[in-house]
């Protein structure tokens, strides 16, 4: 049986938290961010409204589900995995400051160095270990229509993870608050992107996205 996936960033939060590492900080949407569900309704696609939901335990993420205006009788359900990553030392440091204190931790980063970790925060490979914890999941899931609603970072690792591309392709998506992914996953497991959708918003981060 086919599977149809749709994945959510959620959207903008505060202009103050621009080009900053955010992970596991808990930040209420903006009001812009509000404003952007408004446009992400009209582009979700009605299976998706009364199909499984998955959100990240963030504050953004329930913010944007509760608003979303999904039926009552939909309960998501929280996961761990889909939390962004923990940036450890490094939360709330820009790309612009990091480069200037820690230049070599951000090329381990780049390079997506499975052994590289966030100094006194989560390895590159607990993250992606997380990411085929949750993809194993869903590729043995009895449900057809599911919805994902989490951050730019571990959205990246998940489109990776069910396209068959390295890990190290992390940094080749760059995924804007508020954007929506469309995929389609066979019954051998292989997925094919079918469609991305990018709501107009405030860019947050300088680098990955």
């Amino acid at each position: 049986m086919k599977k149809s996936l749709c994945l959510l960033r959620h959207p903008s939060i505060p202009s103050e938290y621009g080009g900053k590492y955010l992970g596991r900080k808990e930040v209420s949407l903006s009001q812009e961010g509000f404003q952007e569900i408004e446009k992400i309704k009209v582009k979700v696609q009605e299976k998706f409204l009364n199909g499984k939901v998955y959100l990240s335990p963030s504050i953004q993420c329930k913010e944007t589900f509760h608003t979303l205006g999904f039926p009552k009788e939909i309960h998501p359900e929280l996961r761990d995995e889909l939390q962004e990553l923990d940036f450890g030392n490094w939360e709330g440091r820009s790309f612009s400051e990091l480069a200037e204190i820690n230049l070599e931790g951000l090329k381990k980063f780049a390079n997506f160095s499975s052994a590289f970790r966030f100094p006194n925060g989560e390895s590159l490979n607990e993250f992606q270990r997380r990411t085929e914890i949750f993809k194993e999941h869903i590729l043995s899931s009895s449900d057809r229509y599911i919805f994902i609603l989490s951050h730019g970072g571990i959205l990246s690792s998940l489109l990776c993870s069910f396209l068959g591309l390295p890990y190290s392709f992390y940094t080749k998506f760059k995924i804007s608050p508020s954007t929506l992914i469309y995929l389609d996953i066979f019954h051998n497991g292989q997925a094919v992107l079918t469609d991305l959708i990018r709501i107009p918003g405030i860019r947050r981060s300088e680098w990955p996205g």
